[in-house]
């Protein structure tokens, strides 16, 4: 069982899923096959995992009242997940992304919520504090207050209380050069098109180092079927993949991430933690749906 709780801080949806022969380009049709719509979300895979292996786990994020934020709930719920944080506006559109497969690999469309802030109370503030991860994007976290804190205060209050920051950055949709959010980062994963766009023309190895000396304890990047590599201080780990026939890619990253996290929480050491992450993967990428990999 791990120790201590983890707070998720960020998306929850109702993917609805599309199968199409091809992708598309501008000013084409195409058919696509209407696929069963599941619940989703980056943040809100990532914590039923953790809260299917035993995690305790509290989820954050802002959300209309509405029938779909219902289902939502009761879906993060029953999966083992505290939605006792999640603030409520009813200005909110419904949570909702579009999935279209494609041959083995996908494609997602995320609608924009239009939240400009998310404001917290200095309960919610000290819950995440206590934890021993939060677990977020930068996207998600920055838009965090609590009275005159912004999203960088509300970090080094949790941080300095004990709490470890673990940003997924997937694909580093947020590629605007600024390095200021890594120096109040724990953890990083990336997946590999993302740390390519963030390295640039570094070397991957220097890439990680960058970010290792702003006092990150690791860097860890996914590879999909080729497995991952753990950058660490002094250390770099690579583990292959598991083969597997795929079905479905779509929270394969969540997956991995949020396993890995868990592993490290019960004491796995990184080679342990990054084979338990990339059997977790492979499960989810065998069949259709996000959260299947629990």
């Amino acid at each position: 069982m791990a120790q201590g709780y983890a707070v998720y801080v960020g998306d929850v949806a109702l993917d609805e899923y599309y199968r199409a022969d091809y992708w598309p380009t501008i000013k084409d049709k195409a058919l696509v096959q209407t696929l069963p719509a599941v619940p989703g979300g980056m943040i809100a895979n990532a914590a039923c995992v953790a809260a299917g292996l035993g995690m305790p786990v509290k989820f954050l994020g802002a959300l209309n009242r509405g029938a779909i934020t219902q289902f939502l709930l009761a879906d993060l719920e029953k999966s083992g997940v505290d939605t006792s944080l999640v603030v409520f506006d009813d200005t909110l559109p419904d949570a909702k992304c579009m999935i279209f497969l494609v041959g083995d690999e996908h494609t997602v469309l995320i609608p924009t919520m239009g939240i400009t802030a998310i404001e917290i109370t200095a309960e919610q503030l000290d819950v995440l504090a206590q934890a021993s991860y939060i677990y977020s994007t930068p996207i998600e976290f920055e838009l965090l207050r609590c009275g005159t804190k912004n999203s960088d205060d509300i970090i080094d209050y949790c941080r300095q209380r004990g709490a470890k920051l673990v940003y997924d950055l997937d694909v580093d949709y947020i590629n605007d050069g600024d390095e200021a959010r890594y120096r109040r980062l724990d953890v990083a994963f990336f997946n590999e098109v993302g740390f390519d766009r963030y390295r640039g023309a570094l070397d991957p190895q220097a890439a990680a180092d960058r970010l290792l000396s702003y006092g990150l304890e690791l860097v860890v990047v996914t590879l999909a079927e080729r497995g991952c590599v753990v950058y660490a201080r002094g250390q770099t780990i690579r583990e292959p993949g598991i083969p597997v026939t795929v079905v479905d890619v779509t929270g394969a990253g969540d997956t991995f991430c949020s396993s890995f996290v868990y592993a490290r929480a019960v004491g796995m050491e990184l080679r342990e933690a990054a084979q338990f992450a990339n059997a977790a993967a492979a499960r989810c990428v065998g069949q259709l749906g996000a959260r299947v990999g629990v």
